[in-house]
């Protein structure tokens, strides 16, 4: 019997609750308790005298009248407070009602109490014509239906769906046998017990329910009971020496029990139960026992004495017995913690385990296989330890583990925990690491491939599996692993340091992604190419044509490689000539290494010449002129002067090789831009004293002469520091210089004649202005080219105007409109040089202020400062003056407008500096005739006095010799004077 079988432990523990001295306790003794139930936080026991007693969980007791005789069943509903009773006010007439139950104040301390409300009685007298006996009373938990089971077989189902409203029942099942136990499980199905049957009804709450004939085999009243909806939901009776269970499908576990029992109860996935195992003369003197199974570890966790019980309930998280004299037992579960203290001291650890296991507390699980695996370690069982610790992967720290079996005697105990480990995926780097050092240690080689060679992906680091592989001579299963889990530099490290194969590292290599290809051949480029430098070259070359940025890159690599890396240079420049000047400037390097062999030499030189010249190179200039002159290649020197525009280094070059060809070249091309190549040429030639030295004399003289370089005094000034040179060099430049010379003199004297001439009828027309009347002769108007008609106006710039044309245009009674513009440029002009005189004190301040002078000189320059200045009388710049006037003058203001004129024009004239090329500077000082040695020809300088018309007495506009003062002006109306230009009216 299963009995015999289960180990017992003292889970529970048990208490008699001591009854107060109240009244209501002291009455409650003298109860006959008929029925009970729970719920709510209250046990509602019903008496044979029609009370209901509520005792709630501080021990306080209400009573209700309910019935006049007797109360036969209460349930009490546990998500409401509704209470459901059937009783009886007459005998033999049984009458359900539904109570609501309010709250009230019991105390002064507050504490919250019921009342109970009675809403309506739902079966009366009138109900049947016979009476009947109401065995059992079950409501479904969401108080749709009720189910009452009399003792003549019937079970009668309540069809509103509310059992607050009146109700209207049905005859659900007819049986010969007494309905013994009802119960609704939570598929809407009704549970039916009888003394001999059990059946199951599908579908209670629709008019035809399914009913299933479950067992033959009944039980007695109050032996039946829906067990825990979250753990089991299965309907148990407790027939003789069993228990049988029932699921809506069929029938369940049956669990053989000896004895005879009299109640039943479930209390949190427990099956207590209640059974007589000894009588004495009366059956108030029986003892009867009290069993509480543990269905899920299998177990009996209390078994206890008790005297004859009325009622097992279940309420305030404890199991309450009602004794024979309505005593109060409570028995309390332990809790988990001292649940497995008890096992643990009874060294049970697999219950203990599976105990924590069902209370769903991982952490204790875990502690508790924890201790058992240090359990049997201690005892030496490592076997039986190393499974359990296995158990614990997850949760307890793979190190304290592996601290007990790093004895090497205890290897493979520490290889199956550190396999587990990899196959949970819990396993780290050192964990790799060690696992694959017990193989290597033990000479596992089977296991190393395995693991390694495993199909799917394995938890373990890779690279940490790859160094321990390497480190213990297994390269063929790290190249694996690396190949596998695309470690691309793991793979070609093994392949290059390890195994030295290093076709297969390059083949490898070029199947890779264009990144990883970078990435290696940065690391292991020098390798390849030290091994197989033409394969590597070419695949460089590929890999550069992806991207040119990588030559100087990978550069770097072909140390003492020289003749790869021009090829590999030369194949860069070649596909993309925009590369960094790094590449030009190494191969340019290597190029000129390579001019130290003598085979080579003439080659490289061509290349030199041709990169050099090039203007698609990017070398750096300073760069390669340091280096060519390092190696003393003068065709690659000349090259890079030229660019600079270093013209004296290159002629150097030349004079050193007595290249004659090559500076003749170097003269004709720069001499324009640097004379001194010239003087320098020529003092060259000049002391070579060969034939073809003088020849080129010759034709450098020639070149000089045509473009007139130098001038001939310095020609002779060169060749003279050399006394071997004949004079028949130079006897042919001298004579067509001389006779040029002579025919340029004679062509300054005839321009010298010619403006003379000019000057001189430029003076006659001055004095003939000053001292002649002019005669106006126009008769066409210069604006409306019509005829003039009177008034007209005349100016001495000889326009005429008719007088309403003139007005309209001019500004000034003074000013032509027709000269006008170019009067004010000139005067504009003047104004601007006046400002010159003023930028002295400026320049020698900006001098002082400006960090770069040159700059500043610059500036200055550009304004003028310097330009040669010439002295220029400012009363020829001023326009004709015009007379026009509106109505006639007076007499009187036509000789005060004379007196103006004729004293602003004898009054001190301004002198004004303008910037102007002087022709004659370049003539000979003999010949100019504006030189200080002739300045007594000159008729406008202040020496000649004596010939100047517009001086002293003969000036014909001074004030006592003027033709038109007052007395001799012929026109004016009298012989007094007048205006110089009469109005004519």
């Amino acid at each position: 019997m299963v009995s015999h079988q289960w180990r017992r432990f003292p889970f529970f523990s048990k208490e008699l609750v001591r009854e107060t001295t109240s009244e209501a306790w002291l009455d409650f003794k003298n109860v006959d308790i008929a029925c009970s139930s729970s719920g709510k936080g209250r046990i509602v026991l019903g008496d044979n005298n029609g009370n209901v007693y509520f005792i709630y969980q501080n021990l306080k007791i209400e009573k209700k009248q309910m019935y006049l005789t007797r109360v036969n069943h209460v349930v009490q509903v546990s998500k409401q407070n509704i209470l459901i009773t059937v009783g009886e006010d007459e005998p033999g007439h049984p009458v359900l009602r539904v109570w609501t139950i309010g709250t009230s104040l019991m105390d002064s301390n507050n504490v919250r109490y019921y009342d109970l409300v009675t809403l309506i009685a739902l079966l009366d007298k009138s109900t049947s014509s016979t009476p009947c006996n109401v065995t059992c009373l079950c409501v479904s938990d969401n108080l749709s239906n009720i189910a009452i089971g009399t003792a003549s077989g019937t079970v009668w189902l309540s069809y509103r769906h509310d059992i607050t409203r009146d109700q209207r029942f049905k005859a659900l099942h007819t049986d010969k046998a007494a309905i013994t136990g009802l119960a609704f499980s939570k598929e809407n199905a009704l549970f039916v017990a009888t003394e001999s049957a059990v059946y199951s009804y599908r579908g209670v709450s629709e008019r035809e329910p399914e009913v299933q004939f479950l067992s033959e085999e009944g039980c007695g009243i109050g032996l039946s009971l829906l067990t825990d909806h979250h753990q089991y939901n299965q309907f148990l009776i407790a027939p003789k020496n069993k228990f049988l269970f029932f699921t809506v499908d069929g029938p369940g576990q049956n669990l053989p029990m000896d004895g005879t029992r009299s109640h039943v109860a479930w209390y949190r996935g427990y099956l207590v139960s209640v059974s007589y195992t000894r009588k004495t003369m009366s059956k108030q003197d029986s003892i009867c026992d009290l069993t509480v199974y543990d269905m899920k570890n299998k177990f009996i966790g209390f078994t206890g004495t008790f005297p004859p019980i009325k009622a097992l309930l279940v309420e305030w998280g404890s199991l309450n017995i009602i004794g024979s004299n309505n005593e109060l037992y409570i028995l309390k579960e332990k809790d988990i913690q001292d649940k497995i203290d008890i096992l643990k001291r009874k060294c049970l650890y697999d219950d203990a385990i599976q105990l924590a296991k069902n209370n769903r507390d991982e952490n204790m699980h875990v502690n508790l296989i924890k201790g058992y695996g240090d359990h049997l370690a201690n005892k030496g069982n490592h076997n039986a330890a190393i499974s359990k610790y296995i158990e614990t992967i997850g949760s307890v720290e793979p190190s304290y583990v592996i601290r007990k079996f790093l004895d090497a005697r205890r290897i493979h105990n520490l290889t199956q925990y550190l396999e587990a480990l990899h196959e949970k995926g819990e396993a780290n780097q050192e964990h790799t690491t060690l696992l694959l050092n017990c193989y290597t240690k033990v000479k596992n080689v089977e296991k190393l491939q395995s693991f390694i060679r495993s199909e799917g992906e394995l938890n373990f680091d890779v690279e940490i599996a790859i160094k321990v592989c390497r480190q213990a001579g297994y390269f063929d299963e790290a190249a694996f692993l690396a190949k596998k889990y695309e470690q691309y530099d793991w793979y070609v490290h093994i392949q290059i340091e390890d195994k030295h194969q290093y076709e297969t590292a390059l083949e490898y290599i070029e199947d890779m992604p264009f990144d990883k290809q970078k990435e290696n051949v940065k690391n292991f480029g020098k390798q390849l190419i030290d091994n197989l430098p033409p394969a590597m070259t070419e695949f460089l070359k590929k890999l550069t044509n992806n991207e040119s940025d990588l030559a100087e890159t990978f550069i770097p690599l072909f140390v003492n490689k020289n003749e790869y890396l021009i090829d590999y240079l030369e194949a860069v420049i070649e596909n993309n000539p925009d590369v960094s000047s790094q590449v030009y400037n190494t191969l340019l390097e290597l190029y000129l290494r390579d001019t130290q062999t003598a085979d080579l030499r003439d080659k490289r030189i061509m290349q030199i010449k041709d990169m050099l010249k090039s203007e698609s190179s990017h070398y750096t200039t300073d760069h390669a002129l340091v280096l060519l002159e390092l190696y003393h290649v003068q065709e690659g020197l000349v090259i890079i002067y030229e660019k600079l525009g270093l013209y004296q280094q290159m002629l150097d070059c030349y004079m050193n090789s007595h290249d004659y060809d090559s500076i003749m070249s170097l003269c004709s091309r720069h001499g324009s831009l640097d004379p001194s190549l010239w003087i320098k040429s020529l003092k060259y030639f000049a002391v070579q004293n060969d034939t073809a030295s003088e020849k080129n004399v010759k034709e450098l003289l020639n070149c000089i002469e045509n473009y007139n370089i130098l001038p001939p005094l310095m020609i002779v000034r060169t060749l003279c520091e050399d006394t071997s040179t004949p004079i028949s060099v130079i006897m042919n430049y001298l004579t067509r210089h001389l006779k040029l010379e002579e025919e340029q003199a004679n062509e300054n004297k005839e321009l010298i004649n010619k403006y003379s001439v000019e000057a001189k009828a430029i003076r006659s027309e001055i004095h003939k202005l000053r001292t002649e009347p002019v005669v106006f002769q126009n008769i066409k108007c210069t604006k409306c080219g019509r005829k003039l008609n009177l008034p007209a106006v005349h100016l001495l710039c000889k326009h005429s105007w008719h007088q309403q044309c003139f007005e309209g245009l001019a500004d000034l009674d003074e000013d032509c409109p027709v000269c006008v513009n170019e009067n004010r440029q000139v005067l504009e002009h003047l104004k601007s040089l006046q400002q010159i005189e003023n930028l002295d004190e400026q320049f020698f301040r900006s001098i002082d202020m400006s960090q770069d002078g040159f700059t500043a000189v610059a500036d200055f320059f550009a304004k003028g400062v310097f330009n040669k200045p010439v002295v220029i009388d400012n009363t020829l710049k001023k326009s004709a003056p015009s007379t026009t006037q509106r109505k006639r003058p007076s007499q009187s203001d036509i000789n005060q407008r004379i007196a103006q004129v004729t004293k602003e024009r004898t009054s001190t004239q301004k002198n004004v500096i303008l910037p102007e090329y002087n022709p004659f500077t370049a003539l000979p000082e003999d010949t100019n005739p504006f030189t200080s040695p002739t300045t007594e020809n000159n008729p406008f300088s202040e020496s000649y006095e004596d010939k100047n018309p517009f001086e002293g007495e003969s000036n014909p506009f001074a004030s006592d010799g003027n033709p038109f003062s007052n007395d001799g002006n012929p026109f004016t109306d009298n012989s007094d004077g007048g205006s110089p230009v009469e109005i004519l009216s």
